[in-house]
């Protein structure tokens, strides 16, 4: 074993971390795999569900402080909260994993990291993650995997909810929402603020202004629903975000005064129709529209330059009960649209029409799942794309399963079309996956140890001689994740493993920003109206390029977490980071947060 991975190792038995703290269900329902409401274990896919009870108990302060430590999952941020965030599923790129809000696409063109940064957990019902290709289910970008946000919506009944804390760095948020409905009407409005002083990007005061870098975040929600009848709702859900998040650029005038900053504005609001058409098929036609502005205020552009992307997504999605199994069938039209025009060389919109069938089902001690999808984009044509899948379950407890997948990633508009580095010629990138399982599940505990290898070929990057995107190189993606979950009474367990090998083939070299070795192992355990947690996140070295140069040394954080239970609606919750203040880097020359320490008061009806 590596000897900087010893110490690691030696603690696992003792503290149990990340997510560990969690008393979910071991068996939830999740949609994502394969669009349709089905059973984990029922799945044949590496797929977590984080529901709104292990956001609250989780105490995280934002989706990418939750996220990083789900395995197969790795996370570089270039500062504190708001700062560009780049998410690494499977190794994959940031831009080869889809993001999903409500069934709606954020992915933003400018590849500036995670949209997910600007999500407020207090916003999300629950968050659903594949690994995996999805392409079959949701078309490009899909590569790595994907990751569906599901907001919160109205409940029966009149409610109120609140949520308000502070901690460390001046960090303060507060949430309120109300929720209610009948057998015919349901809403929900909800509104949010976070913000917080932070910590200075960059590490070295030499070259940049060596001011804090604040956050700042503020939003809400609303949704209303109408159901005329059994099996029928008609819906429509909005959301919106603002704020300012500075940053160091690295790039300031002689003085080193300038202070860079972005201000940002999310939107998305869809309508949808969701019927029953007869006893065993249900039909949901949805329509909606996502856009993410932003203008950065920066010292090569200290008047500011603004980028807006805007998705549009027409989908209709059709689910049918066979006598063996349920079938699927779809179509979906995607257009996305850039501005300000003057920005690229070519077109400034890109549109995509595609079609979807998928089958799932069980016999016996068999089990498969059968999927397919054309794309037809209208930059570079058609591309097709299928997944099989089989389980075989050896007893009660085993389970052994497997699948092949293809999968694509378009190119972006910026890609393509920038004035100065864009790229018409580009082919979309092609990954072709095959990995293999082994489950093990009993009423309290699941383990699970999935072997996988994505090969993509014509992956896209910056080409120095060009000055252009290019397609330059091909990529192995492959690992191993082991994971368990369990409850003993009112002890709570949770552990992970990822071991990954992410290659660029043409050079030989590991990629930049992903550790091979990845270790989350925590404990919980409730003691009448008070919840503890102790949490162990460890992560090997990693080097801050594709060329193996900037080498960033591995590191192991401690965290806690409590909640303690007023009554049945008032409780008291408190997280504390990186208990031991330790000094790591996730993208080299860039802080990342020491101790911190955050507490709140959260109201939750009944």
């Amino acid at each position: 074993m590596h000897t900087r991975l010893k110490p690691l190792a030696a603690l696992l038995p003792l503290l149990f971390v990340g997510d560990l703290y969690a008393q979910q269900a071991l068996d939830p329902v999740v949609v994502t795999a394969t669009r349709q409401e089905t059973r984990v274990s029922e799945v044949l896919a590496n797929v977590t569900v984080i529901d709104r009870e292990e956001i609250e108990r989780n105490a995280a302060s934002t989706v990418i402080d939750l996220l990083s430590r789900q395995s197969g999952i790795q996370v570089a941020t270039s500062g504190g909260p708001g700062t560009t965030a780049s998410l690494y599923m499977r190794g994959a790129r940031p831009d080869q994993t889809k993001i999903l809000v409500d069934g709606l696409p954020i992915n933003s063109i400018d590849l500036a990291g995670s949209p997910l940064r600007y999500i407020p957990l207090a916003n999300v019902e629950r968050i659903e993650i594949l690994r995996g290709p999805g392409s079959t289910m949701y078309g490009a970008d899909a590569i790595g995997g994907v990751i569906q946000i599901f907001t919160r919506q109205g409940t029966p009944g009149l409610k109120a909810d609140g949520f308000i804390g502070y901690g460390t760095q001046n960090t303060f948020q507060a949430n309120a929402g109300v929720s209610g409905g009948n057998e015919q009407w349901r809403f929900r409005l909800e509104a949010n603020q976070a913000s917080t002083d932070s910590v200075s990007a960059q590490k070295n005061a030499t070259n940049r202004d060596a001011d804090k870098d604040p956050y700042r975040n503020t939003g809400g929600a609303a949704s209303l629903s109408f159901l005329p009848a059994q099996g029928h709702e008609i819906g429509f859900v909005y959301r919106q975000n603002e704020g300012r998040t500075h940053y160091d650029s690295g790039n300031v005038p002689a003085n080193g005064t300038f202070d860079d900053y972005v201000d940002f504005r999310t939107e998305q609001w869809q309508l949808f129709s969701r019927n029953r058409i007869t006893e065993n098929w249900t039909s949901k036609l949805q329509y909606g529209q996502t856009t993410d502005w932003q203008k950065n205020y920066a010292s090569w552009a200290p008047q500011g330059s603004v980028l807006k992307t805007e998705n549009s997504l027409l989908s209709w999605q059709n689910d049918i009960a066979l006598p063996l199994g349920k079938a699927l069938l779809g179509a979906e039209h995607l257009a996305q649209k850039a501005s300000p025009k003057d920005s690229f060389t070519g077109d400034d919109s890109i549109t995509n029409n595609a079609i979807f069938a998928g089958w799932n089902a069980n016999y016996e001690q068999h089990r498969w799942q059968i999927s397919g999808r054309n794309d037809d984009h209208s930059q570079f044509g058609n591309k097709g794309t299928y997944a099989l899948a089989y389980g075989y379950q050896l007893t009660q407890q085993w389970r052994l399963q497997g699948s092949y997948g293809t999968s694509f990633k378009a190119p972006s508009l910026y890609q393509l079309y920038d004035q100065w580095s864009g790229n018409a010629k580009l082919k979309p990138e092609e990954g072709k996956n095959a990995e293999a399982a082994v489950v093990w599940e009993t009423g309290n505990q699941t383990a699970s140890a999935t072997y996988y290898h994505n090969r993509v070929e014509n992956m896209i990057d910056w080409s120095a001689s060009t000055f252009k995107y290019q397609n330059v190189s091909r990529a192995k993606l492959e690992g191993v994740t082991l994971d368990y979950n369990a409850r003993f009474g009112d002890w709570g367990v949770h552990a992970a493993y990822d071991w990954l090998n992410a290659i660029d083939e043409d050079t030989g070299f590991q990629l930049g920003r992903r550790a091979k070795n990845k270790a989350l192992v925590g404990l919980s355990k409730t003691w009448g109206p008070l919840e503890t947690g102790v949490e162990l996140v460890g992560a090997g070295s990693r080097y801050n390029t594709n060329t193996e140069t900037g080498r960033m040394g591995g590191y192991g954080l401690v965290n806690l977490t409590a909640r303690y239970a007023i009554n049945k609606t008032l409780s008291v919750e408190g997280r504390v980071n990186n208990l031991f203040d330790k000094n790591y880097e996730l993208a080299q020359g860039y802080n990342t947060l020491g101790f911190n320490a955050f507490v709140g008061i959260r109201y939750t009806p009944q």
